[in-house]
């Protein structure tokens, strides 16, 4: 009865956990041909430069795909397809702007604070970080299938996504053995094949006219997001940048290939949040907090248990997921797995700010968060090497949510009126 009632729903969240579940097992079962072909050097170098990810990409995007989010459920169809042109130009044109800026910046970076880096510059970071331009597009399609609930659509396309990525890394890497630059190249290709897709597929919406004072409320809204997303970084790649400043890049590696098995358990948080993000938010815009903390309840309940699962496994999984050739790798898998189920912590918290509008709280913690992260993250590496800053990697998605927190309680008057006052 139960089943039948709500066949629909169930069957969009098989479809949104599927969305996730098959590009995980892709790339888990392709995993062990990938490590057989890369060195600890390899590793490094891809770890190194993704680790920039969490800066740049929020500069690259401007979190307008939150502003679309949040703006989904309180607007017509007309105004809805208005803005999603609005931020279907952003994606193309700004973000190609920033992510040059970024690459310029990373090179200032290297020859003024980090000359004796022993991981080279050209051609990696023009491959890693023009690829983050290219996901934009893609993004929006994705979020704009999750908010419409149209989960064939959002499954199809992820699939697709995941199957081209899988194919041309085993090209690149497993057959041309091309390392590094074969790791960094397949993802550029991969963006690049879906950006001309989304193109395609939203063609319609550049005959749609911009006018640029329409983008003021989405970048006031944006831009604490934007600045306090580039300030997570500290929280989550700082780690991998300090730990090359220390010179050992082998040991680098092996602590890249922890982090990146233990992204597949980030993966799943992910994939448990996309399904029941469209319920969050819909429950906040409806200022059902009961709903909302159930949703919550959820999330954090299936990750914990997946961590608690995943730690005792962690060296037959890494045996069997780098073909034996990284088991030592397991040390820092325990340990940075605990980092997914804090992250989950942080997220059910600050969707309930970003539903609410207050993007300056997310600013404002993310300062206070910088700050303590880089202070942790020294005393650990700094007293513990690798194990400090795996501990460290936890702790700060742990300070992420205690802070958000605090400013909830600091601007608890502002909340309550406009919980009570909720704007169409």
């Amino acid at each position: 009865k139960i089943f039948k009632e709500n066949n629909e729903r169930i069957l969009s969240i098989i479809r949104y956990f599927a969305a996730s579940l098959i590009p995980l097992i892709l790339n888990l079962a392709t995993n062990p041909l990938v490590a057989s072909n890369m060195s600890a050097e390899d590793y490094a170098i891809v770890g190194y430069f993704k680790s920039y990810n969490t800066l740049i990409l929020p500069l690259v995007l401007f979190y307008v795909l939150h502003y679309y989010t949040k703006r989904f459920y309180e607007l017509d169809d007309k105004r809805r397809i208005e803005l999603k042109a609005y931020i279907f130009k952003f994606l193309i044109y700004a973000s190609a702007i920033i992510a040059l800026i970024s690459i310029g910046g990373i090179y200032v970076y290297t020859f003024f604070l980090n000359s004796n880096s022993q991981i080279p510059l050209f051609p990696y970071v023009w491959i890693a970080i023009l690829a983050l331009p290219l996901t934009g597009l893609y993004s929006l399609t994705l979020v704009d299938y999750k908010m419409a609930r149209m989960s064939k659509s959002y499954l199809w396309i992820s699939v697709m996504y995941s199957i081209v990525t899988v194919g041309l890394l085993l090209l690149f890497v497993v057959v041309f053995k091309m390392g590094a630059f074969g790791n960094l190249i397949s993802i550029l290709i991969t963006n690049a094949i879906f950006f001309g897709i989304c193109c395609y597929m939203n063609r319609e919406l550049f005959k749609v006219k911009v006018r640029m004072a329409s983008y003021k409320p989405i970048v006031l809204f944006c831009l604490p997001l934007t600045l306090a997303a580039a300030l997570g970084f500290f929280s989550n790649g700082y780690d991998r940048v300090y730990l090359e400043r220390l010179g050992q890049v082998e040991e680098l590696g092996y602590y890249v290939v922890a982090f990146s098995i233990c992204n597949y358990l980030h993966y799943f948080s992910d994939a448990v949040g996309n399904t029941f993000q469209p319920d969050i938010f819909q429950s906040l815009a409806n200022r059902n907090l009961i709903r909302y903390i159930k949703f919550s309840g959820i999330i954090l309940a299936a990750n914990a248990l997946v961590v608690l699962i995943f730690i005792p496994l962690s060296t037959p999984i890494v045996d069997i997921l780098t073909a034996g050739k990284y088991v030592y790798s397991s040390h820092y898998m325990k340990i940075l797995a605990v980092s997914s189920f804090a992250s989950a912590i942080y997220y059910v918290v600050s969707q309930f700010t970003v539903a609410m509008g207050l993007t300056s709280i997310t600013l404002y913690n993310k300062i206070f968060t910088s700050v303590a992260s880089v202070i942790i993250y020294k005393v650990a590496i700094d007293n513990y090497g690798f194990d400090g800053a795996a501990w460290g990697v936890s702790l700060s998605f742990l300070v992420s949510a205690i802070g958000n927190i605090l400013f909830m309680a600091i601007y608890k008057n502002k909340l309550k009126q406009i919980w009570q006052n909720p704007q169409k």
